[in-house]
């Protein structure tokens, strides 16, 4: 069990943290798909050509997050990436939040005719990630989780179980509803000073953060903290890459001891590689941009190699 102090901060700060994004489009060549009304539960940028990828982002993200990854790809596969309602200035919907989503983006798979797409999801979006690759395991052909865990509250306590959690994920609700506006802004730059290196993007963080709805982000915080996705990994099918963070915690918490937490709350997912990053925080692709390329490549060029196809009409 890690320090109780340490990981209370991760816990909360890793959710926190979500609120990033970058500006600009995903390419020079995006065209938005999939649900675009007022009421669609996601935005969907959508570029390139090959292999199906869905990005996800974390809580309160755009999907902006992934701009340099889409770019990194070049065009060689079918890029969508996602932008959850209520985030990034995205229209709100009314809650059930998480539940929402994972039906939605399953959903959104099917009438697309995705064939065996690479889920790619960081923070809360790998959460969502593992949810839809546990509901449709036959659609999904590979899972990347970029630093989360199918259930947050047993990183703190190993005995931990979604009742025992409601109290303290209901007082961080209350209190993302509650608290002053500078208060809440204080909090986030913490976070992102935290969990991002660069301060030019903590500062384009903020910024998209403060745009998301905050009924919105209080929810999905309260649902992720009460949802246990561990009895639900073994009916992932898909290989799966987990890359892990910890250097947000050097000088409190051994590298070792936050790997046992990762590789023991993955350890019935069967097809789960976890790899630790040493240098990157909690926002690897931004941190660590070369490593982060480094492992995608190496996922994606053997469960989704790239295939020369007709463009799209």
């Amino acid at each position: 069990m890690l320090c109780r102090h340490a990981l209370s901060s991760l816990f909360v700060l890793s959710l926190l943290s979500g609120c990033a994004s970058t500006s600009g489009a995903a390419t020079s060549e995006a065209t938005t798909s999939g649900p675009t009304a007022s009421t669609a539960p996601f935005r969907v940028e959508r570029s390139g050509q090959g292999r199906p990828v869905v990005f996800i982002p974390g809580l309160a993200s755009s999907g902006e997050v992934w701009r340099e990854t889409v770019a990194h790809l070049g065009g060689q596969y079918d890029a969508h990436v996602l932008t959850l309602a209520g985030f990034a200035g995205q229209p709100a919907l009314p809650g059930p939040f998480f539940e929402t989503q994972r039906r939605a983006v399953a959903e959104y798979l099917r009438e697309q005719g995705l064939e065996k797409p690479i889920l790619v999801g960081h923070s809360l979006g790998g959460v969502l990630a593992l949810a839809v690759a546990a509901d449709v395991p036959e659609r999904v052909g590979g899972v990347v989780v970029v630093d989360s865990l199918p259930f947050l509250p047993a990183a703190m306590s190993p005995g931990a179980t979604v009742e025992s959690s409601r109290p303290y994920a209901d007082q961080l609700r209350t209190q993302l509803r509650t608290w002053p506006v500078a208060q809440r802004n204080e909090l986030q730059r913490q976070t992102l000073r935290r969990y991002i290196t660069d301060a030019s993007r903590q500062d384009v963080a903020f910024r998209w953060g403060n745009q998301s709805d905050t009924e919105t982000v209080a929810l999905a915080m309260y649902e992720l903290m009460t949802t246990d996705l561990r009895p639900e990994l073994p009916r992932i099918r898909a290989p799966t890459l987990v890359l892990g963070s910890w250097i947000a915690l050097k000088g409190q918490v051994p590298r070792e001891t936050v790997e046992a937490v990762y590789k023991g709350q993955y350890a019935t997912l069967s097809t789960a590689r976890v790899v630790m990053h040493d240098t990157a925080r909690h926002f690897i692709m931004w941190d660590d941009p070369a490593g982060f390329f480094r492992e995608l490549d190496g996922f994606l060029g053997v469960h989704a190699p790239v295939a020369r196809v007709e463009p799209r009409q």
